[in-house]
Parts: structure tokens; C-alpha cells; sequence
């Protein structure tokens, strides 16, 4: 029973040790928080774009767009979701990598 104890304090201390190891990530510099700057700013404007689209075109507009990195999807609902993935994405990156925006 002791050893069944031991183990299991043994292994809490370890994962708790684990934890307390990691490290924050390194800061972006400036061009890479550029970027990543750049990046949130298409997002937003691509869901002006989508919100203020007719949901019929929403495939037709799809379709003209050879890739995106935004989504790859044909319906209005979720291109909006995605895009909004993305930035939130995004945003918690930007705000942890120790970017500031730019004005």
C-alpha cells in the first residue's frame, strides 16, 4: 500500500515539475510581428467583406479566389467562423509574442 502511495506522489511531483519547465516563447521581432500585423488586418477585412456579402455569392466570390489561408469554405456562416478562428488565432499570438501594433 506504501508503495502504491510513493509511486503516486512520485508521479504528481513529476508532472507538476514537467509543468513548471516549459518556457514562454521567444518574442517575434519586428518583422515577423509586422507580418503577423499584416496577417490580422486581412482577416479583418476579409469578414467586412463576407459580412457584407450576399450568402448566394459567397461560392461564386470562393471560387474566384485561387487560395486563401483564411478558409476554404463556400458558405457564408462558415467563412465567418473560420475567419474568426483565425483571428482570435492570431491575436492571442500577436499578444503573447511580445508584438505592440502599430499605429
Amino acid at each position: 500500500m506504501k508503495k502504491t502511495t510513493l509511486l503516486t506522489a512520485t508521479t504528481a511531483v513529476a508532472i507538476l515539475m514537467g509543468g513548471c519547465a516549459q518556457t514562454a516563447p521567444a518574442p517575434l521581432d519586428a518583422e515577423e510581428c509586422a507580418t503577423l500585423e499584416k496577417k490580422m488586418k486581412q482577416t479583418d477585412q476579409f469578414i467586412k467583406n463576407v459580412s457584407a456579402m450576399d450568402p448566394a455569392h459567397t461560392d461564386e466570390v470562393m471560387m474566384a479566389i485561387s487560395e486563401t489561408e483564411i478558409t476554404t469554405e463556400t458558405t457564408k456562416p462558415k467563412m465567418l467562423r473560420d475567419a474568426k478562428r483565425r483571428k482570435a488565432r492570431l491575436e492571442q499570438e500577436f499578444n503573447t509574442s511580445g508584438c505592440h501594433k502599430s499605429e
